[in-house]
């Protein structure tokens, strides 16, 4: 019974991924933070357009984040649901989902850490950001593969992680480093979801357009 609800929860996940929205959509906001640390890297240090780009980090993630997530929801409304129709999770418990959050909230705080200290004992010739946002992305996006058993997740994972260390050793700085990473995954994303929407929409018809 376990292994039958897990593969009805692993199609569940893949239902999200398999018209390619939801990574284009991410690729979006990727480039935005490849477009922020562009500007960053651009502007004089100790300058009051650093600090304002810096204090304007976090809104751009919330930003982002919706902006994001209500793209991809419109796009399923128009694209996807009168096609393959709409799942949702089962939503959990209101004790689990502030224990999940905890846990994940923890997880990047002590990420955030370790990253921190990395940033400051910064080897002569590596460059710890573009390395370490690889790190973070290779391990997302193979959880992801994992749980969708999706190839091109794997190849992403692999992708980000190669691109993160070469970008280290660039000698680029952090800073323009992650722009180069940020707008590379961008592309990456974007073209993978690009395609994943073109045979998605040969698949899935309208009823319409198969009765021409």
């Amino acid at each position: 019974m376990t292994t039958e609800i897990e593969k009805i929860e692993r199609r569940t996940v893949q239902y999200w991924f398999q018209d390619g929205l939801l990574e284009m959509a991410f690729g979006g906001f990727l480039l935005l933070l490849a477009l922020f640390f562009l500007a960053e890297a651009s502007a004089p240090a100790k300058s009051g357009w650093r600090f304002f780009l810096d204090v304007g980090l976090l809104p751009l993630f919330i930003f982002g984040g919706w902006a994001m997530n209500r793209t991809v929801r419109s796009l399923k409304h128009k694209i996807t649901y009168p096609r393959t129709g709409y799942v949702s999770y089962r939503k959990p418990e209101r004790k689990k989902r502030a224990a999940r959050g905890f846990v994940i909230g923890a997880a990047a705080g002590i990420l955030s850490a370790s990253m921190a200290t990395l940033f400051a004992s910064k080897s002569a010739g590596f460059d710890w950001m573009p390395a370490g946002s690889g790190v973070a992305f290779a391990l997302a996006l193979s959880i992801l593969a994992f749980r969708t058993d999706l190839i091109r997740l794997a190849g992403l994972a692999v992708f980000a992680l190669a691109a993160g260390i070469v970008l280290s050793f660039s000698g680029w700085g952090d800073r323009l480093g992650l722009a180069v990473f940020y707008g590379t995954l961008a592309v990456s994303l974007f073209l993978s979801g690009w395609l994943t929407l073109r045979r998605y929409l040969r698949k899935y018809r309208l009823p319409d357009e198969v009765s021409q």
